[in-house]
């Protein structure tokens, strides 16, 4: 007896990946609804509604995303403010040689003249 009831009962269609592929492009279809969809098809809407929720939630599962990073900066430790602006003088005296320098911006012209010691100085804090 039990085997008459369970083969009364209905079972539960099944759709071919090809059918819910062609469904679901449909319901990508600008102005497409769902409801509207799964009644051309003889679907009940919830179960359309399901598929496209399942796809979307693929889609985002596999889709590459950004991640950002935080990143740590340390603060400048005042020792390092206060490096020298030369290098010590080497034991060997160099000879003296000058650098003639000239900078024209618009209409301002500065031309400068110093030791070549000074003058690694002098463009560091001229373009700092």
């Amino acid at each position: 007896m039990e085997n008459s009831l369970n083969q009364d009962r209905p079972r539960r269609r099944e759709y071919s990946k090809q059918f819910k592929a062609e469904v679901l492009d449909r319901c990508a279809q600008p102005g497409a609804s769902v409801g509207g969809v799964a009644l051309a098809h003889g679907l009940h809407s919830n179960m359309v509604h399901r598929w496209v929720r399942e796809q979307r939630e693929r889609q985002v599962a596999t889709a590459p995303t950004f991640v950002s990073l935080p990143i740590a900066t340390a603060p400048c430790s005042p020792a390092l403010n206060a490096l020298p602006a030369q290098l010590p003088a080497p034991a060997e005296e160099a000879p003296l040689r000058e650098v003639h320098l000239q900078i024209q911006r618009g209409e301002l012209l500065v031309r400068l003249q110093c030791p070549l010691s000074q003058c690694g100085a002098f463009l560091r804090e001229l373009l700092r």
